[in-house]
């Protein structure tokens, strides 16, 4: 990826299909077509961050080998048997969305200087963060029935209509609130692994912070002061 500073790039693309799905995600839950709209709107979601490390091929060919058995897997919910595919969609989501993340890091490691691109990929990456654990939560619920914990009850037993799409509007909402370190209390993780995970990620977010926006900020000082 070459800092291009487009008005309208690969990367913006990435931020509008991130922040209608984080949008949408908690209001599809409720509707009878919820199921269907988190496929197409996951699978549309893949294909957009394929887009956003398209530049170069071998970051190309790699990110298609990974999202294709995702997209499938979204497509195709009987593929496996309805456990398997669950746990297959997720894994493989987890894992595509991970190695799109550390491809749009290492773009901005490499800049040297505070452009639009650099910007926008900062926003890329913390968004998806979120997603990342969102999945990695979910993963960790279907492996451990009773990992996550709402207003004292298992996740479970709090679910109502579609489990699947319902928990995952539950995990990302629980992923951002941990990632910002709100800790509002009302998810909370009851197994060592759903804890661990919390941890890690709350550091992930704080780390973040400390190190991509202080360094767009030493970039900017810098080229303030050539």
């Amino acid at each position: 990826m070459r800092a291009e500073d487009p008005e309208f790039g690969r990367f913006t693309v990435l931020l509008c299909a991130l922040l209608i799905f984080i949008c949408a995600l908690p209001f599809i839950s409720e509707a009878g077509f919820g199921i269907t709209a988190l496929r197409y709107g996951t699978s549309l979601l893949l294909i957009s961050a394929v887009y956003s490390v398209s530049e170069r091929r071998w970051h190309l060919v790699l990110a298609m080998v990974l999202a294709v058995p995702a997209v499938i897997a979204h497509m195709l919910p009987t593929l496996l048997g309805e456990q398997g595919t669950l746990i297959f969609r997720l894994g493989m989501s987890a894992t595509f969305f991970t190695y799109i993340t550390i491809l749009i890091s290492g773009f901005l490691l490499r800049q040297e200087r505070v452009s639009t691109d650099m910007i926008l990929g900062a926003i890329n990456v913390y968004l998806l963060l979120a997603i990342i654990f969102m999945f990695l939560h979910a993963f960790a619920e279907i492996l451990r029935p009773g990992s996550y914990l709402y207003q004292g009850e298992t996740l479970a037993a709090a679910l109502r209509g579609n489990a699947e799409i319902q928990s995952l509007a539950f995990l990302l909402y629980f992923s951002l609130v941990t990632l910002t370190t709100l800790g509002y209390g009302d998810i909370a993780p009851a197994m060592p692994a759903a804890r661990t995970l919390c941890s890690l990620e709350a550091v992930i977010g704080q780390l973040f912070v400390a190190v991509f926006i202080a360094r767009m900020v030493a970039i900017h000082i810098g080229q303030r002061t050539r």
